[in-house]
């Protein structure tokens, strides 16, 4: 492409606000337009960034021409209406976890995206830095065969305000749906991406909600290779006291334990909406680390490997080695992702494909819960060869 690529965003919420300051300051992009149904969130997103066009439909923005591919930050109900609408409509896609609700949803947006001859990109930890890193080592052979994963992570999500639909499992709320995706993926990514079966065990222990705030689940991997995954979102133990202070998002702050309140529900949205909102942080003013979701420990034949502030930590036989790792650099990740594809002609990556097997998993983990059995699984996609080379 030789003019910029025109990016949507789809959302004024809390999502499509942290996009736009990556957006507006991409190499190579334009920050173009924003939809979303509340008049207030348009006007706010149009204050701050006054060259956008506003819609209030993601149909309209998406039929308008005025856009190129759109960032969808929508609820989780309504991801694969906008991403089918989006592809109708030739438009490229951005995706936020999770991909859908159900698998028949998500074959849907697969069918729409490679029928219209456009790209959907899953946001995605699998293209984390060290992540990818990781996979890379496995592949070398330098630490033999992989023969395990262990991935945990505490943090307070249901301590945070959560509007209703956030709450709701069958919206797609609450922490397998809501945060599943992220353990998933980097899981996936680490053990080949081919999950053969899961095995797993859920929990609603708040009593202010109806939905999941723990899971453990057990996966095996198609070459046999397990991986455990352990979720807990009530808000007492923080992992970070065990990953340096450094959160998903790069970030590096002390861990403060105090006294609070129980939540007592769902947030009312009219208040939610008119809180005041921290600023979108400009990006090139952060001071990140590399993105740490979770403690996960890799094991090989002849070694582990586990993420460092600043990329990999190494234990073999030579004792321990640090693997420096470029900065992270956020949702540049998947902007720049989207564009060198769009430029090169190549495919995205994590793609549709990738993004419904990783639901695959979130839905077993309920299903095996609700059940008590194991689930095998039919829908898995490996790494493309342009990705594991």
């Amino acid at each position: 492409m030789e003019r910029a690529l025109r990016f949507g965003i789809a959302g004024a919420g809390n999502e499509g606000r942290n996009v736009a300051p990556y957006v507006n300051q991409a190499p190579g992009i334009e920050l173009a337009a924003i939809a979303d149904i509340r008049p207030e969130g348009l006007e706010a997103f149009k204050a701050q960034y006054p060259q956008v066009s506003t819609f209030d439909s993601v149909e309209k923005m998406c039929a308008s021409g005025k856009v190129d591919a759109i960032w969808i930050a929508t609820p989780n109900p309504v991801h694969a209406e906008h991403t089918v609408t989006a592809a109708r409509h030739g438009v490229h896609v951005v995706l936020e976890k999770p991909m859908a609700l159900t698998l028949d949803q998500a074959q849907q947006m697969v069918d729409a995206v490679e029928a219209n001859g456009v790209q959907l990109l899953m946001n995605s930890h699998a293209n984390d830095v060290p992540v990818r890193k990781i996979r890379e080592i496995i592949d070398s052979g330098r630490l033999g065969r992989l023969i395990g994963v262990n991935s945990w992570s505490y943090k307070s999500w249901l301590r945070s305000p959560r509007l209703p639909f956030e709450v709701d499992t069958s919206l797609g709320g609450g922490v397998v749906f809501r945060q599943g995706p992220h353990q998933v993926e980097i899981v996936r990514m680490i053990g080949g991406g081919r999950v053969k079966s899961v095995r797993a065990y859920t929990g609603r222990w708040m009593p202010a909600f109806d939905t999941e705030g723990n899971y453990t689940a057990l996966l095996e991997f198609e070459d046999g290779t397990p991986a455990t995954l352990v979720f807990n979102g009530y808000g007492y133990f923080n992992i970070m006291d065990l990953t340096w202070g450094i959160s998903e998002g790069a970030t590096q702050s002390p861990v403060e334990y105090r006294a609070r309140p129980q939540p007592t529900g769902p947030a009312d949205p009219a208040t939610y909406y008119r809180a005041p909102r921290r600023p979108a942080r400009e990006h090139e003013n952060d001071e990140k680390k590399q993105p740490i979701f979770g403690l996960t420990i890799v094991s090989c034949e002849r070694g582990d490997i586990r993420q460092s502030p600043d990329g990999l930590f190494l234990y073999t036989d030579d004792g321990l080695e640090e693997i420096p790792l470029p900065p992270h650099q956020d949702r540049l990740i998947e902007l720049n992702e989207m564009r060198e594809a769009l430029q090169t002609g190549r495919s995205t990556f994590p793609d549709g494909r990738w993004g419904m097997a990783t639901l695959e998993v979130i839905l077993a983990i309920l299903q095996s819960s609700r059940e008590g059995r194991e689930v095998a699984l039919a829908h898995q996609v490996g790494i493309p060869a342009m990705v594991a080379s």
